[in-house]
């Protein structure tokens, strides 16, 4: 199934998150593995900020996201009590995917760089297109 790809877009938000003790490893350094949940909790708030939410699209739409493919890059480690800052932009938008980069700052370091491909798949897993209202939101803000 060709997909349309929708204009770029250059949708942005920005999520703060504390580095408790749970998070770090015996050293006091985030586990790699963590950057990842942080960078889902942030793309989860910027779709709740433009009213799309995924418990509501999987029971009105039958419809869920998944991650499709994703690349990462570390540059720095976060370390306990750094306040982190997830910067997530959605880049790209077709009838059934997402794409986005996030990048994960401490102050004005850049610790890391995540590029995702969210797919849109029905309950079945199988690839669906997104509700209208969802690119139109996705496409005018």
């Amino acid at each position: 199934m060709a997909q349309k790809i929708y204009k770029k877009s250059i949708l942005s938000h920005k999520n703060n998150v504390r580095i408790y003790y749970e998070d770090t490893d015996a050293g006091g350094v985030v586990y790699h593995v963590n950057y990842l949940k942080y960078a889902e909790r942030s793309r989860t708030e910027m779709l709740r900020k433009y009213k799309i939410e995924q418990e509501k699209l999987k029971i009105n739409f039958n419809i869920q996201f998944i991650v499709k493919n994703l690349f990462i890059e570390y540059y720095a480690s976060a370390k306990l009590d750094d306040l982190l800052n997830i910067k997530s932009l959605i880049i790209q938008i077709s009838s059934a995917k997402i794409i986005m980069e996030q990048s994960i700052f401490n102050k004005k370091k850049l610790l890391a760089k995540i590029n995702v491909t969210l797919g849109s798949v029905n309950l079945e897993g199988k690839p669906s297109r997104l509700p209208k209202f969802v690119l139109n939101i996705l496409n005018t803000k």
